[in-house]
């Protein structure tokens, strides 16, 4: 009987032992499809994400194909500041920096033209993006920033770096569930990378600058800004036409009459379209922190805003081709006349669109 009781315990300890083998087995190979790598970063379950409108702005319109998540946000705002895209050190800040409105003074061309970069401020509510409005959705903007003329990306080395990192094989993983990036198409990798980026780029909204609490009646403006606010949104000035509302854009296409007869990339969005309806024509900017994003206009010829509304009260040219019908309104045909009080106002009032608290928002800090 004692022999007989030994070897039921010993064939109730190796049935156990190999229920616990199974089990660690078993745990291992769920582990290893999940994650070469050998991590636990737990189920892929990723955070939804939702803007918080301001009052005033419209609902924004977020694509079914690239849901914003609090993980695909991360990822986004980290790949914004890292180099590791690039062959040659820069970053998406190193063109949009944080102290100018996520905006740059000026960007030389290979073919040598000279471009004012836009900032990366309320995004979320843009038809379509470029002076010219050639990139239609924001989800591909950044696609072209892995060509030569700015990350001269290496292919193949951006896989090594990217998998090889102590940080972005998890943050990849929880914003899209890929479980190795080296995995993916090169073409693959660019827009997931392109797709975060662009949800990180949703969330940078401003309103909170003087003017949004001006027209909220949350602020009160000073004698000269209220002058300048006058100008500004009547006839005198007829600046509200184009930049009107919250978001201080139509997002529409205008021919100012910044040049008499527009050539090269001056001929604006018909260099896009082909139709000779658009040349001279350009997407109107929008005006939120302007204090901040000298210099102006497409391709920064004016230095100052007192420039810019030096031109507008005495330099438009107003036999430019597809001249917006606003600019040579009867009596506007020869100018605004604004005299120096009055361009001093208009110059007052246009720095209530700064946003301070924009720039100086910790989640739009660089996190590395």
């Amino acid at each position: 009987m004692y022999l007989i009781s030994n070897i039921m315990r010993l064939k109730n300890y190796y049935l156990v032992l190999g229920v616990l083998v199974a089990i660690v087995l078993l745990f291992a190979c769920r582990k290893k499809d999940s994650d070469p790598q050998g991590n636990d970063w737990g189920p892929y379950n990723p955070t939804p994400y939702t803007i918080d409108v301001p009052e005033g702005f419209p609902e924004p319109v977020i694509p079914e194909f690239n849901k914003m998540t609090v993980e695909g946000v991360n990822l986004g705002r980290y790949l914004y500041y890292d180099n590791i895209l690039s062959s040659n050190g820069l970053s998406c800040n190193s063109c949009h920096i944080r102290s100018l409105s996520f905006s740059k003074q000026l960007f030389v061309t290979l073919a040598g033209e000279t471009k004012s970069i836009p900032p990366h401020v309320n995004l979320a509510w843009n038809p379509d993006f470029n002076w010219t409005g050639s990139e239609p959705v924001l989800d591909n903007l950044c696609l072209g920033d892995f060509e030569p003329e700015f990350f001269n990306t290496n292919k193949d080395s951006l896989f090594s770096r990217l998998s090889k990192s102590s940080i972005y094989p998890e943050k990849f993983y929880k914003a899209f569930g890929i479980e190795d990036i080296n995995k993916l198409s090169y073409a693959e990798l660019k827009q997931k990378i392109v797709y975060a980026i662009s949800q990180f780029m949703r969330t940078m909204v401003s309103s909170n600058s003087k003017y949004n609490k001006f027209i909220h009646h949350q602020a009160m403006m000073t004698p000269s800004e209220i002058r300048g606010f006058n100008i500004f949104f009547t006839e005198k000035g007829d600046c509200f036409h184009c930049h009107g509302g919250d978001l201080t854009t139509d997002n529409s296409f205008h021919n100012t009459g910044l040049d008499a007869n527009p050539t090269s990339f001056n001929m604006g969005r018909y260099n896009y379209t082909g139709n000779p309806n658009d040349i001279g024509k350009f997407s109107t900017p929008t005006l939120i922190n302007i204090e901040l994003t000298a210099p102006y206009m497409h391709d920064g010829r004016f230095q100052t805003l007192e420039e810019v509304i030096e031109f507008y009260n005495s330099g438009v040219h107003n036999t430019s081709p597809n001249i917006d019908p606003i600019m040579t309104k009867p009596g506007k045909e020869y100018g605004l006349g604004l005299t120096p009080m009055e361009k001093a106002d208009l110059l007052n009032f246009l720095k209530t669109f700064t946003d301070t608290s924009f720039i100086n928002n910790p989640a739009y800090f660089n996190p590395l």
